[in-house]
């Protein structure tokens, strides 16, 4: 815990901060499921089979395509088959399997086989991997939940009998895990991937999508920038039911934004829905909006093609994202985070206001607030290069206090292009540190959120630090003057003092003068409570602590000995310095000296960066000078 709150801090006060929300999931009622009459068993599926299956390739209009079975690849991953097939219709010939087509059904006897969930990525025949749905529905039942390290791997599988494809013979089949090919595959090999999932996006700028791609890790996910459906579209297809074969939309925001993955059902059981056949993000339990689907067209591609569609309308909850699909019911409304932004360009007029709703999903929350935030300013086109931003946002949180920051950003780091990601790491590092504490379940109720931006830099550099003696007496006042170079101007002499305790030890000393980032790493590193918390109140206390740093403050500091210990998780402060030697040094597990510090600030017009230090001495036979 302690290295992770430490990573916390380091990338939160330098940058801003890192590190989603606890998902209360209701329980599910148990159901008997599909009978299993009414679908394969994959022992009894013999190369040969042939069959159909359905998709949609336009609109909502479902079609139908051949399949005809190649093979049964057993054992492909832990307990999980793979039925090998190859496609024809509706132009699959030439698209090959379709990203978008994930969950697509295919029947042999009019009996379910599985899902289209895997693809020969750069085959000239529409091969397909099918996920068996007698497995998709048991993982699905058992909220599998998909372990990172299986996720990388890959299994070559010997065939029965050699296979002719694209005029070569194979006699094995490598199944990947992942999204990319498997190194250890030759060039002229028969591999399967699963599909990448489309994510259809509206109101979303490319460089917003780009961040969301690099946090959540995925390359499973096709980010597409498109406008949506057409109001007509939307009014006429809305009531368009969920069948087989249907698309199915998996929101992850929406409201002025929207942001969806696409795929395809693969079976209804009266209100129960299975879709996909390979993983969204494998998180077992979720809670995302199940929705209707619209296929603009296939965007063909010399690798995999993809559909270009859009989410229609919410019609359920996703409850179960496994290795092997996922499902969710009908009828159910989803638990989704409220998130209001604003973003003014003027402080004099009111801003444009957006709102949407995140996924309270643990793994994902903190990244998509991130991103929807991010939006909201990438929105307003090209950012001044140099610009100060005033942010001020509210977290609340169900029976705590709400966690407020208010504070000013600029620097190299908030210029152009770079301030759009700088602002808001603060806001996703808190979300992440709420969601993953080890202590109790928390609940986010809602995120607001105020951005103005202006044009020119308002920062500056602390150059030199003077005090008006080398000496000092107990109950002194430390007089110093901080010279600070603001961007582009001329040098300013900045005043701050600070009033030393009468009982202050006599020796040698240290003022330090820095901005407040700076001087909170220091309240944490001498603090074991603050930068590794024993309980979620300890939690709540740090991130009170970080956030109330404004980079506007001037800090002069000095440090003093040890005046405590934390022990078995309690800070013990203010101990006499004979027990903080004794309890310092104890054996008892997690015994921990807390170091001092005398601290004054001072605010300024600037953003502070930098620092400077001096040394002093404290002496009795200083005449005080007060």
């Amino acid at each position: 815990m302690k290295n992770r709150f430490c990573s916390f801090l380091v990338t939160a006060l330098a940058t801003p901060l890192l590190a989603l929300l606890l998902l209360n999931v209701g329980e599910t009622p148990a159901i008997a499921g599909p009978k299993q009459d009414a679908y394969w068993q994959v022992d009894d599926v013999r190369a040969g089979m042939k069959g159909d299956g359905r998709t949609v390739i336009k609109g909502t209009k479902i079609e139908t395509f051949q399949a005809e079975v190649l093979g049964v690849l057993k054992n492909t991953s832990p307990g999980r088959d793979l039925i090998l097939c190859r496609l024809s219709g509706l132009n699959l010939e030439k698209t090959g399997v379709i990203a978008g087509m994930s969950g697509s059904p295919v029947y042999i006897d009019n009996k379910l086989l599985g899902a289209v969930a895997y693809a020969w990525a750069y085959g000239k025949e529409p091969i397909a991997g099918i996920t068996p749905f007698s497995q998709m529905r048991e993982y699905v039942e058992a909220f599998e939940r998909r372990d990172l390290a299986e996720e990388a791997k890959s299994s070559k599988v010997g065939l029965r009998s050699p296979l002719t494809i694209d005029g070569k013979e194979f006699e094995s089949v490598t199944v990947s895990q992942s999204f990319e090919k498997p190194e250890s595959a030759p060039a002229d090999s028969l591999w399967m991937m699963p599909l990448r999932t489309p994510l259809a996006s509206t109101g979303f700028t490319q460089h917003s999508l780009s961040l969301l791609q690099k946090r959540v890790g995925s390359d499973g996910l096709l980010p597409m920038q498109g406008g949506g459906t057409t109001a007509k579209i939307a009014q006429e297809e809305q009531d368009t039911p969920l069948l087989p074969g249907s698309p199915l939309a998996v929101a992850m925001i929406s409201g002025d934004f929207d942001l969806s993955g696409i795929g395809t059902v693969t079976h209804i059981e009266g209100d129960r829905v299975y879709g996909w056949g390979h993983p969204f993000f494998g998180g077992g339990a979720c809670e995302f909006p199940m929705m209707t689907g619209y296929i603009h067209a296939v965007y063909p591609r010399q690798t995999v093609s993809f559909k270009m569609g859009s989410p229609l309308k919410t019609v359920g909850v996703i409850n179960a994202d496994v290795s092997t699909g996922i499902a969710g019911w009908m009828n159910r409304k989803p638990d989704l985070l409220p998130v209001q932004m604003t973003v003014s360009f003027d402080p004099r007029y009111k801003g444009k206001t957006f709102k949407v709703e995140v996924v309270r999903q643990r793994s994902m929350v903190g990244s998509l607030v991130y991103t929807a935030l991010t939006n909201s300013v990438d929105m307003e086109g090209e950012l001044p290069e140099e610009m100060t931003a005033e942010l001020q946002a509210r977290i609340d949180v169900e029976g705590h206090d709400p966690i407020i920051i208010k504070d000013t950003y600029s620097g190299s780091s908030y210029s152009g292009g770079r301030a759009p990601q700088g602002l808001y790491y603060q806001v996703s590092s808190i979300i992440n540190m709420l969601a993953y504490n080890t202590y109790k379940p928390v609940r986010i109720n809602k995120i607001e959120c105020e951005t103005i931006i202006s044009a020119g830099r308002r920062s500056a550099e602390i150059e030199a630090l003077e005090l008006d003696s080398d000496a000092y007496a107990p109950g002194d006042t430390v007089k110093a003057t901080v010279f600070v170079r603001p961007f582009k101007g001329l040098r300013q002499r900045l005043p701050i003092t600070l009033k030393l305790p009468p009982d202050m030890a006599e020796g040698n000393y240290s003022a330090l003068v820095c901005d407040d980032i700076s001087n909170a790493r220091y309240e944490m590193r001498d603090n074991p409570t603050l930068s590794s918390p024993q309980s979620l109140e300890q939690v709540f206390t740090s991130l009170q602590m970080q956030t109330a740093v404004k980079r506007t403050n001037l800090v002069l500091r000095v440090p003093t000995n040890a005046v405590g210990v934390a022990l078995e998780g309690k800070a013990l402060p203010n101990l006499p310095p004979s027990m903080v030697q004794i309890l310092g040094h104890t054996r008892r597990t997690g015994a921990q000296t807390m170091g001092g510090a005398l601290v004054a600030r001072q605010n300024t017009d600037w953003v502070i960066q930098g620092a400077e230090s001096v040394r002093f001495v404290v002496s009795k036979n200083k005449k005080s000078s007060d």
